[in-house]
Protein backbone atom coordinates (compact mmCIF):
# COMPACT_ATOMS: atom_id res chain seq x y z
CA UNK A 1 0.00 0.00 0.00
CA UNK A 2 1.12 3.52 -0.76
CA UNK A 3 2.42 5.66 2.07
CA UNK A 4 0.90 9.12 1.64
CA UNK A 5 2.15 12.56 2.60
CA UNK A 6 -0.05 15.64 2.46
CA UNK A 7 0.72 19.30 1.81
CA UNK A 8 -1.83 22.05 2.40
CA UNK A 9 -2.13 24.95 -0.04
CA UNK A 10 -3.65 27.93 1.81
CA UNK A 11 -3.88 30.04 -1.33
CA UNK A 12 -5.12 27.11 -3.42
CA UNK A 13 -8.01 25.86 -1.28
CA UNK A 14 -6.90 22.24 -1.33
CA UNK A 15 -4.24 19.65 -0.55
CA UNK A 16 -1.78 17.75 -2.67
CA UNK A 17 -1.05 14.08 -1.95
CA UNK A 18 2.39 12.55 -2.50
CA UNK A 19 3.25 8.84 -2.52
CA UNK A 20 6.35 8.56 -0.31
CA UNK A 21 7.38 5.29 -1.98
CA UNK A 22 7.49 6.64 -5.52
CA UNK A 23 7.86 10.32 -4.51
CA UNK A 24 5.22 11.19 -7.07
CA UNK A 25 2.26 13.55 -6.83
CA UNK A 26 -0.74 11.25 -6.88
CA UNK A 27 -3.67 13.50 -6.08
CA UNK A 28 -5.20 16.90 -5.49
CA UNK A 29 -8.23 17.30 -3.23
CA UNK A 30 -10.18 20.57 -2.86
CA UNK A 31 -11.04 20.97 0.82
CA UNK A 32 -12.12 24.50 1.68
CA UNK A 33 -11.05 28.11 1.92
CA UNK A 34 -7.49 28.57 3.19
CA UNK A 35 -6.53 25.03 4.26
CA UNK A 36 -4.03 25.54 7.05
CA UNK A 37 -2.96 22.37 8.81
CA UNK A 38 -3.24 18.61 8.29
CA UNK A 39 -3.07 15.77 10.78
CA UNK A 40 -3.53 12.01 10.57
CA UNK A 41 -5.59 10.02 13.03
CA UNK A 42 -5.30 6.27 13.54
CA UNK A 43 -6.26 5.50 9.91
CA UNK A 44 -3.34 6.30 7.58
CA UNK A 45 -5.79 6.57 4.69
CA UNK A 46 -7.69 9.47 6.28
CA UNK A 47 -6.37 12.95 6.99
CA UNK A 48 -8.04 15.90 8.71
CA UNK A 49 -7.47 19.36 7.22
CA UNK A 50 -8.38 22.64 8.93
CA UNK A 51 -9.87 25.26 6.62
CA UNK A 52 -9.20 28.59 8.34
CA UNK A 53 -11.20 30.54 5.79
CA UNK A 54 -14.57 28.92 6.43
CA UNK A 55 -14.41 27.44 9.93
CA UNK A 56 -14.36 23.77 8.97
CA UNK A 57 -12.23 20.64 9.20
CA UNK A 58 -12.32 18.38 6.15
CA UNK A 59 -12.06 14.63 6.67
CA UNK A 60 -10.32 13.43 3.51
CA UNK A 61 -10.20 9.89 2.13
CA UNK A 62 -6.80 9.82 0.46
CA UNK A 63 -7.42 6.60 -1.46
CA UNK A 64 -10.54 7.94 -3.14
CA UNK A 65 -9.28 11.51 -3.27
CA UNK A 66 -12.48 12.95 -1.83
CA UNK A 67 -13.73 14.87 1.18
CA UNK A 68 -15.89 12.52 3.24
CA UNK A 69 -17.21 15.14 5.66
CA UNK A 70 -16.77 18.75 6.65
CA UNK A 71 -16.86 19.28 10.41
CA UNK A 72 -17.78 22.67 11.91
CA UNK A 73 -14.84 23.97 13.95
CA UNK A 74 -15.21 27.52 15.24
CA UNK A 75 -14.29 30.55 13.18
CA UNK A 76 -10.67 30.15 12.03
CA UNK A 77 -9.30 26.69 12.85
CA UNK A 78 -5.57 26.34 12.32
CA UNK A 79 -3.38 23.85 14.19
CA UNK A 80 -4.80 20.39 14.87
CA UNK A 81 -4.07 17.36 17.03
CA UNK A 82 -5.82 14.01 17.38
CA UNK A 83 -6.17 11.88 20.48
CA UNK A 84 -4.06 8.69 20.55
CA UNK A 85 -7.15 6.54 19.98
CA UNK A 86 -8.35 8.74 17.14
CA UNK A 87 -11.73 9.47 18.71
CA UNK A 88 -11.20 13.21 19.23
CA UNK A 89 -9.83 16.11 17.23
CA UNK A 90 -8.44 19.26 18.85
CA UNK A 91 -8.48 22.45 16.80
CA UNK A 92 -6.95 25.79 17.67
CA UNK A 93 -9.40 28.59 16.81
CA UNK A 94 -6.41 30.86 16.54
CA UNK A 95 -7.63 34.44 16.54
CA UNK A 96 -10.50 33.71 18.92
CA UNK A 97 -8.09 32.18 21.43
CA UNK A 98 -9.93 28.91 21.96
CA UNK A 99 -9.25 25.21 21.52
CA UNK A 100 -12.20 23.15 20.35
CA UNK A 101 -12.54 19.44 21.11
CA UNK A 102 -14.52 17.54 18.46
CA UNK A 103 -15.82 13.99 18.51
CA UNK A 104 -14.46 12.42 15.33
CA UNK A 105 -17.30 9.94 14.81
CA UNK A 106 -20.16 12.43 15.03
CA UNK A 107 -18.39 15.71 14.29
CA UNK A 108 -20.04 17.37 17.28
CA UNK A 109 -18.23 19.80 19.54
CA UNK A 110 -17.57 18.23 22.93
CA UNK A 111 -15.82 21.07 24.75
CA UNK A 112 -14.27 24.46 24.17
CA UNK A 113 -11.28 25.72 26.15
CA UNK A 114 -10.89 29.50 26.37
CA UNK A 115 -7.15 30.27 26.35
CA UNK A 116 -7.39 34.01 25.72
CA UNK A 117 -5.58 36.09 23.13
CA UNK A 118 -4.29 34.78 19.83
CA UNK A 119 -2.99 31.21 20.05
CA UNK A 120 -0.97 29.14 17.63
CA UNK A 121 0.71 25.73 17.97
CA UNK A 122 -0.69 22.83 19.97
CA UNK A 123 0.22 19.22 20.66
CA UNK A 124 -0.67 16.43 23.05
CA UNK A 125 1.65 15.50 25.88
CA UNK A 126 3.65 12.30 25.49
CA UNK A 127 1.09 10.29 27.50
CA UNK A 128 -1.89 11.88 25.76
CA UNK A 129 -3.45 13.20 28.97
CA UNK A 130 -2.80 16.92 28.44
CA UNK A 131 -3.06 19.33 25.57
CA UNK A 132 -0.24 21.88 25.33
CA UNK A 133 -0.94 25.21 23.65
CA UNK A 134 1.26 28.13 22.63
CA UNK A 135 -0.59 31.28 23.74
CA UNK A 136 1.28 33.64 21.42
CA UNK A 137 -0.39 36.93 22.26
CA UNK A 138 -0.25 36.53 26.05
CA UNK A 139 3.31 35.04 26.13
CA UNK A 140 2.38 31.77 27.85
CA UNK A 141 2.42 28.01 27.50
CA UNK A 142 -0.90 26.52 28.57
CA UNK A 143 -1.56 22.91 29.57
CA UNK A 144 -5.11 21.53 29.58
CA UNK A 145 -5.79 18.41 31.66
CA UNK A 146 -8.17 16.51 29.38
CA UNK A 147 -9.68 14.50 32.23
CA UNK A 148 -10.60 17.47 34.41
CA UNK A 149 -10.48 20.42 31.93
CA UNK A 150 -8.20 22.22 34.41
CA UNK A 151 -5.83 24.68 32.77
CA UNK A 152 -2.40 25.64 34.04
CA UNK A 153 0.07 28.01 32.43
CA UNK A 154 3.57 29.41 32.68
CA UNK A 155 5.11 32.52 31.12
CA UNK A 156 7.21 32.12 27.97
CA UNK A 157 8.24 35.20 26.03
CA UNK A 158 8.37 36.54 23.48
CA UNK A 159 5.54 35.18 21.32
CA UNK A 160 5.57 31.37 21.66
CA UNK A 161 4.65 30.08 18.23
CA UNK A 162 4.92 26.49 17.00
CA UNK A 163 5.00 23.63 19.48
CA UNK A 164 6.01 19.96 19.26
CA UNK A 165 6.22 17.23 21.91
CA UNK A 166 9.47 15.25 21.96
CA UNK A 167 8.42 11.65 22.75
CA UNK A 168 10.21 9.87 25.56
CA UNK A 169 12.02 12.95 26.89
CA UNK A 170 9.44 14.80 28.98
CA UNK A 171 10.08 17.93 26.95
CA UNK A 172 8.47 20.03 24.25
CA UNK A 173 10.00 22.30 21.64
CA UNK A 174 8.54 25.78 21.23
CA UNK A 175 9.61 28.35 18.66
CA UNK A 176 9.33 32.11 18.98
CA UNK A 177 7.45 34.22 16.47
CA UNK A 178 9.65 37.25 17.04
CA UNK A 179 13.13 35.96 17.95
CA UNK A 180 15.40 33.41 16.20
CA UNK A 181 15.30 30.65 18.80
CA UNK A 182 13.58 27.47 19.97
CA UNK A 183 12.93 26.79 23.64
CA UNK A 184 13.26 23.35 25.20
CA UNK A 185 10.45 23.29 27.77
CA UNK A 186 9.78 20.81 30.58
CA UNK A 187 6.39 19.33 29.73
CA UNK A 188 5.26 19.02 33.36
CA UNK A 189 6.39 22.30 34.92
CA UNK A 190 6.11 24.23 31.62
CA UNK A 191 9.37 25.98 32.47
CA UNK A 192 12.04 26.63 29.83
CA UNK A 193 15.12 24.45 30.31
CA UNK A 194 17.30 26.03 27.63
CA UNK A 195 17.25 27.88 24.34
CA UNK A 196 18.52 26.78 20.94
CA UNK A 197 19.55 29.63 18.61
CA UNK A 198 18.37 29.23 15.02
CA UNK A 199 18.49 31.20 11.77
CA UNK A 200 15.42 33.36 11.28
CA UNK A 201 11.89 32.51 12.38
CA UNK A 202 11.18 28.99 13.65
CA UNK A 203 8.09 27.66 11.94
CA UNK A 204 6.95 24.04 11.60
CA UNK A 205 8.87 21.48 13.68
CA UNK A 206 8.86 17.69 13.27
CA UNK A 207 10.31 15.26 15.78
CA UNK A 208 11.67 11.97 14.46
CA UNK A 209 10.17 9.01 16.38
CA UNK A 210 12.59 6.90 18.37
CA UNK A 211 13.36 3.55 16.77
Amino acid sequence: AATPAVATHPSGDGISVVDLTSLELVGWVPTGIMPNYAVFGTDPGVVYVSNAGNGTISEVDLGRGIVLRNLIAGQEPEHLATSPDGTRIFAGDANVGKVIEIEASSGRELRSFDIGGEIHGLDLSDDGTRLLVAAKETDRIVAIDLATAEMTSAPLAPAPYHLATVPGTGTILVSSRSEPKVWVVDAKSLSAIREIPIEGEGHQMVVQPRS
